[in-house]
């Protein structure tokens, strides 16, 4: 199982903020960068799938975990991309991508929530923007929002340009099990807060340990089975015995059964994309 390890800087609307220091851009500037990457993520993930009933039950269960979170107040939305790659991404400002390769490889809702509330923590302790600014400096992140100071109407080239170096520097992110490790602890809370049995952000690492593609060049695949480890840890320490919903029935006739029908979309669509 591949993740993609695009995550958001987080910002102040709806609780306290959890993990590093804000990255320096305003909460509407992160929602406005979010917003003019999105397009181009979709696009390098064979656009959305065309299916209303599966994006509304991904959107569903996506809106339930993200009521647990402490940035509740940010403007979420869930999409599924058509991509055949298995991945979870997540932009500033909200969105929240699975593609339809990641859904294949579920089992149940659960697993569907906790890849979800994964990402959802990526936003909440503002990895993505950690990792942006330190790349790209936060003066020229925030310059590559539209209405932004730094450039003028001539220089809508030169945006477009820095705006085309971030979506891929987003695309490209490899965080270190460190980050991944926070990522599932948060990750787990929000997922029992929402009502699920904790037992499911197990089962999604455990397929993410399972033998896969080789991790491409740029960045290490983290060690999964250790981070299974620790979150069986805690589930014994905070959640022993606790139960929750698993939803298995349901995500076979939600999801699974409609993607047998559903035509895949085509391999010069397609992303093959990295891994964290």
């Amino acid at each position: 199982m591949l993740f993609l390890a695009a995550a958001v800087a987080g910002c102040g609307r709806g609780g306290r903020q959890e993990g590093p220091p804000a990255p320096p851009l305003s909460v509407d500037e992160e929602i406005e960068l979010g917003r003019v990457l999105a397009p181009r993520v979709e696009a390098d993930f064979g656009g959305r799938l065309d299916d209303p009933a599966i994006q509304a039950y991904v959107r569903t269960v996506g809106e339930r975990v993200a009521r647990s979170t402490p940035l509740h107040g940010l403007p979420y939305h869930f999409s599924v991309l058509a991509s055949a790659a298995p991945a979870a991404s997540a932009l500033p400002g909200g969105p929240v991508y699975v593609t339809r390769g990641l859904l294949e490889q579920l089992d149940a809702e659960g697993e569907l929530a906790a890849a979800l509330a994964r990402e959802l923590a990526h936003i909440n302790a503002r990895h993505v923007g950690r990792e942006l600014a330190l790349k790209f400096g936060g003066p020229a992140l925030a310059a590559t929002v539209p209405g932004a100071g730094g450039y003028g109407k001539a220089d809508a080239g030169a945006r477009q340009a820095r705006l085309a170096r971030v979506a891929a520097a987003v695309r490209e992110l490899r965080y270190d099990e460190a980050t991944e490790g926070e990522a599932d602890r948060l990750g787990l809370d929000y997922l029992v807060a929402a009502g699920y049995n904790p037992a499911s952000m197990v089962e999604l690492l455990e397929a993410a340990a399972a033998p896969g593609p080789a991790a491409p060049p740029g960045g290490a695949r983290p060690a999964p089975d250790s981070r299974v480890g620790a979150i069986r840890r805690m589930i014994a320490r905070k959640y022993v015995d606790r139960g929750g919903r698993v939803g298995r029935e349901e995500y076979a006739r939600e999801v699974l059964d409609r993607l047998k029908i559903a035509p895949p979309v085509s391999a010069a669509r397609a992303l093959i994309g990295g891994s964290t």
